[in-house]
């Protein structure tokens, strides 16, 4: 630090002082003419390029009205008069929307003949260089070459270093070592015969001493643990492909236990369905369908370069995208493994963005390792240049704006089941979900969006061979399954990495906080546990707020003036961290196996869609899900007025 100037008593300028004030006048003056007489003429320079621009979004926006009056069905908005601010603003984002994914998939397209000359020149320094030295020194002109490249120079300088062996263990094991009160709430609340109220297990276990060395006294709040609520929300059966795509948003949140957004695992899922009885043969002899798997993998949750503790980062999209295999595929494998799937057991392997390229890469070593692996089902994933084994049926689902399964530059291949070769169908679904105005391209790559889209295939399939596969994956949703949820994680003692490597942090509170939001929630009467967080969904910049809540009784949540003060705390947040939507998630302490989910997301109109499942599994007692839910289970959606939810909740303005 510096030292402090002593105080001194002023007696007037200087002679030298006053020559210099003159001097300076003298230079300073004409200076600073020039410099303001420099300033107005960039100033008018850049109101000039600012109304060029101006008119040339006008002659956009005139000119992309006309290219979609022209389709038959226009999308991503409803187009209106250009003549308006508003309608010039939906036609520009519309042209936003389609010029983004396209713009990717064609730098994609050209990157070796782009970055092909550097690559090559870094090959050849690496001759003389060995820092540099990284295969392939000459095929990089084309995209997996390119990526090959990157990806060896990356290793050279510490990145990009995957394939390593993995941990895997049991997801409550990992929490009974690293979060040890987590499991316990969480044993209370599956328990049936425990007491409403959650008393701490005596002698449970306290990481904080541990680490201190400090004696502690009880935790002052053991519900406020952030992830209690969301560890909570496991669900234990998957019934269709929506509840799939659904059960990847849970399990890609999972894969930060604490919710500190550093991923400490990867999760896998491993669902088995039971063996169904088919009746006797000609012999006579009891038949019975065997048992049938789905392994689930997660998507990107870490976009940090270095490689950490949890296989599911840059590191594996990059790896796979140069077709190397990636610890995450390890993983998949031991996890089948551990599970037990017997050869000839059939295999449904699914996920979502890395997920789906995991899984691909996994049907391939699973194939090769003696594994059944018979379907394969991928969401927002690019497979264009990723072997699949034949003997697979594949269903791809795209968003037809969504830039991720662009990104390899190749759409995927076209394979309808040929007998002669027992080639099995390999089907890509291309759709559009509702948007709104000013939302982020993110808001297409998000698996709660692809999981509408499901629901929208499987209640009308759009061609007959859909259908038939359709028909063909139902056998992997019975109602007799057990789910097993697995950890795995990079060999070698890796931290874990932050989801991205740089925060910008406001030093101004605006509005609500989650913070806030949160410990307002849990003093309703009758609320346990809350977790109020951000979800990646897809995209390191794609947010979707997610509030996990535990409560005694489900009954006044159903209302929805029950849940509106919620839903404002959320859209608040949802208006300052421009988040692609929210989702709030249910269960109640008396009636177990049940969970009510919403997502809700505001249209291109104004209105706000409101998106309800609720999910009954072998725990729930059908006389109560009868009374709660008169009207049945199925998934339903609300379109409720722009002014629903009004006025959303911003504490900083209230002065």
């Amino acid at each position: 630090m510096l030292p402090q100037l002593p105080p001194r008593l002023w007696r007037g300028r200087s002679a030298g002082g006053r020559a210099a004030l003159i001097a300076g006048l003298v230079l300073g003056v004409p200076v600073a003419f020039v410099a303001g007489l420099a300033l107005l003429v960039l100033g008018a320079v850049a109101a000039v390029v600012g109304l060029v621009g101006r008119l040339i979004g006008v002659v956009a926006a005139w000119v992309w009205t006309a290219v979609q009056r022209a389709r038959r069905l226009p999308y991503p908005f409803e187009q209106r008069s250009t003549g308006t601010r508003r309608g010039r603003r939906v036609a520009l984002s519309g042209l936003y929307l389609s010029l983004a994914p396209r713009t990717i998939g064609g730098v994609a397209r050209v990157a070796g003949l782009l970055f092909g000359p550097l690559a090559l020149l870094v090959g050849v320094i690496g001759l003389v260089l060995p820092r540099w030295r990284a295969r392939p020194y000459l095929a990089v002109f084309t995209l997996p070459g390119l990526l090959r490249k990157v990806v060896g120079l990356g290793r050279r300088r510490g990145l990009l270093r995957d394939g390593q062996d993995t941990v895997l263990t049991g997801y409550d094991e990992l929490l009974t070592a690293a979060f040890p009160l987590i499991r316990d709430v969480l044993d209370w609340w599956r328990d049936p015969q425990a007491p409403d109220d959650y008393v701490p297990t005596p002698g449970l276990a306290d990481v904080p001493a541990g680490l201190l060395g400090l004696p502690l006294g009880p935790a002052p709040d053991p519900l406020g643990q952030p992830g209690i609520a969301a560890g909570a929300m496991r669900r234990r059966s998957i019934g269709s492909v929506r509840e799939l795509l659904l059960s990847q948003r849970e399990i890609d949140d999972l894969c930060d236990p604490d919710l500190d957004d550093r991923p400490d695992t990867a999760l896998i899922r491993v669902v088995r369905c039971s063996a169904e009885w088919q009746g006797a043969d000609a012999d006579g002899v009891e038949a019975a369908r065997p048992v049938r798997w789905i392994v689930q993998l997660p998507s990107t949750r870490s976009w940090h370069p270095r490689a950490g503790a949890a296989p599911n980062d840059l590191t594996a999209d990059l790896v796979i995208g140069a077709d190397e295999e990636a610890t995450l595929t390890l993983a998949a494998l031991d996890a089948m493994r551990a599970a037990g799937i017997l050869p000839g057991e059939p295999v449904l392997l699914a996920g979502f963005s890395l997920g789906g390229m995991a899984a691909a890469q996994t049907a391939v070593r699973a194939v090769r390792a003696g594994f059944a692996v018979t379907h394969l089902v991928v969401a927002g994933a690019p497979l264009g240049r990723l072997p699949v084994p034949a003997s697979v049926a594949v269903l791809a689902l795209e968003h037809v704006l969504d830039p991720v399964p662009r990104i390899e530059a190749r759409e995927n291949p076209v394979r309808v089941e040929v007998r002669e070769t027992r080639e099995r169908p390999f089907l890509t679904v291309k759709a559009g979900p509702p948007l709104s105005v000013g939302f982020r391209i993110g808001a297409l790559h998000q698996s709660t969006a692809y999981a509408d889209t499901a629901a929208a295939i499987e209640a009308e399939p759009p061609d007959a061979r859909v259908a038939e596969l359709l028909i063909e994956l139902r056998t992997f949703f019975g109602a007799r399954q057990t789910i097993d949820d697995r950890a795995a994680r990079r060999a070698g003692g890796l931290p874990p990495r932050p989801s991205v490597p740089l925060y910008l942090h406001s030093t101004v509170e605006e509005g609500i906080t989650r913070g806030t939001l949160r410990q307002t929630v849990r003093r309703l009467p009758g609320v346990y546990a809350v977790d109020v967080y951000q979800s990646r969904a897809g995209f390191a910049t794609t947010i979707l707020w997610n509030a996990d809540i535990l409560v005694r009784e489900l009954e006044p949540w159903l209302e929805t003036a029950g849940r509106t003060a919620v839903y404002r705390g959320l859209l608040s947040l949802l208006a300052r961290r421009r988040a692609v939507g929210v989702h709030l998630r249910l269960q109640a302490r008396r009636t177990p196996g049940i969970t009510w989910e919403a997502t809700v997301q505001r249209l291109a109109d104004g209105r706000w869609r409101e998106s309800i499942d609720i999910t009954v599994d072998d725990r729930a007692d059908p006389a109560e899900v009868a009374r709660l839910f008169p009207g049945g289970t199925a998934p339903v959606v609300v379109l409720h007025p722009p002014d629903t939810f009004e006025p959303v909740l911003d504490v900083a303005r209230v002065r």
